[in-house]
């Protein structure tokens, strides 16, 4: 196996970003986006693993390493940004928004997949922070993607929640910081860490994961955004916050019961919801999003448990490392799949997308001999040993979810096959879905992940299909006989309800008496420049934030302050402490 030093992981595409800025080699950079995340793929499936390295010019001095629960979720993230990076290229070439949106688009993934690849491998937090950050704010310009009135309300829904998310993570893990005085993540599950910042650390992390009442961004975004996009956001952007929970919260150590039941609560609201509000969405994607927020409560249920008894975290870990990783290759799948059915007019081609889009789609909703049906008996099982008074309704709530992600299954595959033809997409953004969905099969073996034995097949288990299948029928008819029509709701529930309306693109516009003469009031010219008769567009002024923040950082990695002249993060602060 070839050796890759652990600093290419994140670098290789923040490479591509440097050489998108020159205009020459941007069709060459395009190309090589879906190749940008083969380092992290060999450094994930390396054997032995690839040495951990620390940079000490790095930030706070940055600390490198593939450790046991990082490795599958580096393997099936490479991939999966890999695959989307495919196919976002091949539709944005013949994308009609122009070269500005193209490059903005190609910038914001390439920044976005360091960020999500470098987080899984830091092992300070700092580095950790940076690397979240670049993950989420650089995410916005692929839910913009487009820049129409539904993807700027989303864009601006998605920014909003990312921004409290990072402010809540940086404040916890600050206060970690200080109380433990050490700069290394895993201090943060220490039993001196304050309580206060492992709840502020958990929001930022649940925000990411779209647990409810967080998720209101989720549906949004995946509605608004590109397919390939929604893939990587669901796929491995929301185990970003599963991953970050692991690492900070105290699992298998000490007992948290105000946490456990807090997440229990959310975990069970959104097994309940996320069905209800997902069968009446109108979009495909929208349905396929609140399914996420289902199966991302099941997997919180499970940390719920391992809080309430430390004891269960050995079973628990392997069934939520294993859901997770189920999960990202079904709903990339799905997500990649949407393209590939707007790209198929002739109703025998478009019935064989959808009958193989229904592999995955039953994977994930757990049928019997599927990864998806291994994942959640191991997890069953794990919760078996959980605290008497939670078994009582955690069979329930797995019944829960195995229906609801079955129902709305359906109705995505439903809204699919009344989906228009495109005729503008090109044909061979099917083969990013080919490859995504071969991974459903084999990613998990790719990824070595072994499932438990699995208990044997009964009655119950087939039970919640059974009644999904029941279910739909029976609506099905009664709104065909009695010609009622299904009015479909905006997601995002109460975001619904202050959708944003278009604006001028000029910032003052006024008619003249005669009406085939318009006046535009122009801004004055400054030192012979021509004057501007429009605002320029506002996400370029964040743009340009962003690549201010790129510059000052690439301009600390080049000139490196010694080591001794740069006191660790607590000594700082508690010299100011002191001295105060």
């Amino acid at each position: 196996m070839i050796e890759v030093p652990l600093w290419l992981v994140p670098a290789a595409p923040m490479v591509l970003v440097l050489a998108l800025c020159i205009p020459v080699l941007r069709p060459c950079v395009r190309a090589l986006v879906p190749l940008a995340p083969l380092p992290a793929l060999l450094a994930a499936l390396a054997d032995p693993g690839p040495v951990p390295l620390r940079l000490d010019w790095l930030l706070l001095g940055t600390d490198f390493a593939v450790t046991e629960t990082a490795a599958p979720f580096l393997v099936f993230t490479a991939l999966l940004w890999g695959l989307a990076g495919w196919q976002m290229m091949r539709l944005m070439a013949h994308d009609e928004h122009g070269e500005f949106v193209q490059n903005r688009t190609t910038f914001c993934f390439l920044f976005a997949m360091a960020g999500n690849l470098g987080l899984l491998i830091v092992q300070d937090m700092a580095a950790f922070y940076t690397f979240f950050a670049m993950m989420s704010l650089a995410s916005w310009g692929l839910v913009l993607h487009g820049g129409g009135v539904a993807q700027t309300f989303a864009g601006r829904i998605y920014i909003a929640f990312a921004i409290v998310g990072e402010v809540a993570l940086f404040a916890g893990l600050a206060i970690g910081a200080f109380a433990v005085g050490d700069l290394q993540l895993s201090s943060m599950k220490g039993e001196t860490v304050p309580l206060l910042a492992t709840v502020l650390a958990s929001i930022g992390f649940l925000i990411k994961l779209g647990a409810v009442p967080l998720h209101l961004w989720l549906p949004v975004a995946h509605a608004a955004a590109p397919a390939p996009a929604s893939a990587v956001l669901s796929g491995a952007m929301l185990k970003a916050g599963l991953f970050g929970l692991i690492s900070v919260l105290p699992l298998g150590q000490i007992a948290l019961p105000e946490i456990a039941v807090a997440f229990a609560a959310m975990a069970l609201a959104g097994l309940i919801l996320a069905p209800i509000l997902g069968l009446v969405q109108g979009d495909p994607k929208a349905v396929l999003a609140y399914s996420s927020i289902g199966q991302m409560s099941l997997i919180l249920l499970g940390l719920a448990a391992a809080l309430a008894a430390p004891e269960t975290w050995p079973l628990i870990a392997p069934a939520v490392v294993f859901l997770a990783v189920h999960h990202a290759f079904a709903k990339a799948a799905l997500f990649l799949g949407v393209p590939a059915v707007w790209a198929t007019q002739r109703p025998a081609a478009r019935f064989a997308v959808l009958a193989l889009m229904a592999l995955p789609a039953l994977t994930l909703a757990g049928i019997p001999g599927t990864s998806g049906w291994l994942a959640k008996d191991a997890l069953k099982t794990a919760l078996g040993d959980a605290p008497e008074g939670w078994t009582i309704w955690l069979g329930a709530a797995l019944f829960v979810a195995s229906l609801g992600t079955a129902l709305l299954m359906l109705r995505a595959l439903f809204l699919l096959a009344r989906a228009a033809y495109k005729p503008e997409i090109a044909r061979d953004v099917a083969l990013p879905w080919f490859a995504m969905t071969a991974l459903v099969i084999f990613g998990l073996a790719i990824a070595d992940i072994t499932p438990d034995a699995a208990n044997a097949t009964t009655v119950a288990d087939l039970l919640p299909f059974a009644t999904a299948g029941v279910l739909a029928a029976l609506f099905g008819m009664v709104f065909h006989t009695a010609g009622l029509r299904l009015e479909p709701a905006a997601p995002g529930e109460l975001l619904g309800f202050v959708r944003g309306a278009s604006r001028p693109e000029l910032a003052l516009k006024l008619m003249s008496p005669n009406p085939a003469r318009t006046l535009y009031i122009r801004r004055p010219a400054a030192f012979g420049r021509r004057p501007a008769a429009a605002l320029l567009r506002p996400e370029r002024g964040a743009f340009a934030i962003l690549g201010i923040v790129v510059g000052l950082a690439l301009l600390m990695v080049l000139t490196p302050a010694p080591a001794q002249l740069v006191p660790s993060l607590p000594e700082v602060v508690r010299q100011n402490w002191t001295a105060c």
